[in-house]
């Protein structure tokens, strides 16, 4: 509940119901409602909320079967073919605290949540969404099977499984295992990163980029070398990709 969530928050942040009152400009007697499961905040007093302790509203209003897993953060990290270790470099986490996230040893806060995310170039959502896979892998496993012409029995049949697990797929009913979903893949011309990428983000992304960066990107010889990451092995993106979060860390320095 999202009064149980908010009440952890405040206790997390040594926050009594009056001081959160004063920095989210919400009663004292309003809040104690929520918090108690008498009320559900509206979408106002929710935003309010949030910004006061710090945190996204999908943290407070996740169910208990939203919440994160190691499931997620394990399947997502091999998704990229990447190791604890790297992962740990790329995050400044300390390796032995992932490996207790990815067994549910440990549940990380929202700032650990945040360096996760950054460094699988993720969104935080991933992690506290509700079948955010499910739903983008089997829309997307449909899409490209219908769009190559394939029924269900021939893909099944490139990909040696049976026809119910795709159909399970594409209903949302399960979720592959990685090294069934690269073989989907590989059957269909494509990469993991088709079914695991949030496609729908990049425009978002795009129409937040300031006009130097579009300017920039419009050049040919920055095409060109966008273009030719598609050539990397992934130890030469791994590279590139460490490189970019240590001058991202470091800017100040480098520049």
């Amino acid at each position: 509940m999202p009064g149980n969530r908010i009440r952890e928050f405040r206790l997390e942040r040594g926050l009594t119901l009056g001081q959160l009152a004063e920095m989210s400009g919400l009663s004292a007697s309003y809040l104690s409602t929520i918090e108690r499961g008498l009320k559900k905040p509206s979408v106002p007093a929710l935003k309010q909320i949030s910004e006061a302790l710090n945190v996204s509203p999908a943290l407070i209003i996740h169910s208990e079967e939203d919440k994160f897993t190691g499931e997620k953060l394990r399947f997502l990290r091999e998704g990229r073919g990447i190791s604890v270790e790297e992962l740990a470099e790329i995050s400044d986490l300390p390796a032995e605290l992932i490996y207790k996230f990815e067994s549910d040893e440990v549940e990380p806060d929202y700032e650990q949540l945040e360096r996760l995310a950054e460094a699988l170039n993720f969104t935080i959502t991933y992690f506290v969404e509700k079948s955010y896979y499910k739903t983008s892998i089997g829309t997307r496993l449909k899409q490209i099977r219908e769009s190559q012409g394939l029924t269900v029995a021939a893909l099944a049949d490139k990909v040696d499984v049976s026809v119910g697990l795709i159909s399970q797929i594409e209903s949302n009913y399960t979720i592959p295992s990685l090294d069934t979903l690269e073989k989907i893949a590989n059957s269909l011309g494509t990469t993991l990163h088709y079914f695991l990428m949030e496609h729908e983000k990049v425009d978002n992304l795009l129409s937040s980029l300031g006009p130097d960066i579009l300017e920039l990107l419009s050049d040919h010889k920055v095409q060109s070398v966008l273009r030719s990451v598609s050539d990397y092995n992934s130890n030469e993106l791994r590279y590139v990709l460490n490189y970019l979060q240590f001058f991202k860390r470091n800017r100040k320095i480098l520049s």
